[in-house]
């Protein structure tokens, strides 16, 4: 399901290595590491209990994809290999978010004291695998090779945020999920959605329907615009969720409410 592999077209890490070697963005706290590699296979399986069966798939999806291996996501069985993610609370002193990391010859193994620490573990995971992982399509020739390295980690801040401006620029559902999931990706745990300013109106209110219906109607240069419904934010927002990422929504009221005033001519 794994196996051992030269350390050969991807990074390696001896101990006493500088940790800025390897790729990772955030810097972990700790890696310890090894100049050997092992290979993740068409055979090797995603291993998480019910509780985490949810950030399992959320990696198998990315693996499948550029590996074009099935990578199922089955049950813990008590055997070593494999992808082994798990819930560790003698991992408390790392935090909500902290979660270790270790790849050894029988696999690897992901654990922290909360889903959201082993959603992380497995961004780094990511980050360990050969560029090419994150094709949005199978790639051939490629050695899944990941680092021998054990990692301990947790959050230097606990806000670690990124902001999206819709009102200026109009994003589509999937445009946003693809931005939630790239933060996600990076750690960044809330995601400031700026849904009103004087040029547009992004959410539906219902009991105010012209806000987005003529307020969301354009954008900055003239473009189309555009809003959520509620239905679709709501989308958005469980999306965020899924991926231990909180939506912080900016209505701007009672300033910059240009695109309020031009719906509701009462309002001036």
């Amino acid at each position: 399901m794994l196996a051992a592999a030269a350390a050969v077209g991807c990074a390696t890490v001896q101990e006493g290595t500088p940790i800025g070697t390897l790729p990772l963005i955030p810097l972990p706290t700790r890696v310890d590491g090894f100049a050997e590699t092992i290979t993740l296979t068409s055979a090797t399986r995603v291993v998480a209990p019910a509780e985490l069966a949810a950030e399992g798939e959320l990696l198998a999806q990315v693996l499948r994809r550029s590996t074009g291996y099935p990578f199922p996501v089955v049950e813990p069985e008590g055997e070593p290999g494999d992808v082994q993610l798990s819930l560790d609370p003698s991992l408390l002193h790392l935090g909500d978010e902290g979660y270790r990391l270790q790849v050894g010859e029988e696999g690897v193994t992901i654990a922290a004291p909360t889903a959201a620490g082993v959603f992380y573990g497995c961004q780094t995971l990511r980050q360990l695998l050969p560029p090419a992982v994150e094709s949005p399509t199978e790639v051939d020739g490629v050695d899944w090779t990941v680092p021998r390295v054990i990692i301990e980690d947790r959050p230097r801040f606990a806000w670690r945020g990124a902001m999206l401006d819709v009102a200026r620029h109009f994003f589509t559902v999937d445009e946003v999920k693809g931005l939630i999931d790239a933060a996600a990706h990076y750690k960044l745990n809330r995601f400031h959605l700026h849904l009103t300013d004087d040029q547009g109106w992004r959410i539906e209110i219902r009991s105010w329907p012209d806000l987005a219906l003529i307020g969301g109607a354009s954008e900055v240069g003239g473009g189309e615009g555009g809003y959520y419904s509620q239905e679709e934010y709501a989308e958005i927002v469980a999306h965020a969720a899924a991926r231990h990422v909180t939506v912080v929504p900016e209505i701007d009221m009672p300033g910059h409410c240009n695109a309020a005033l031009a719906s509701y001519g009462e309002l001036n």
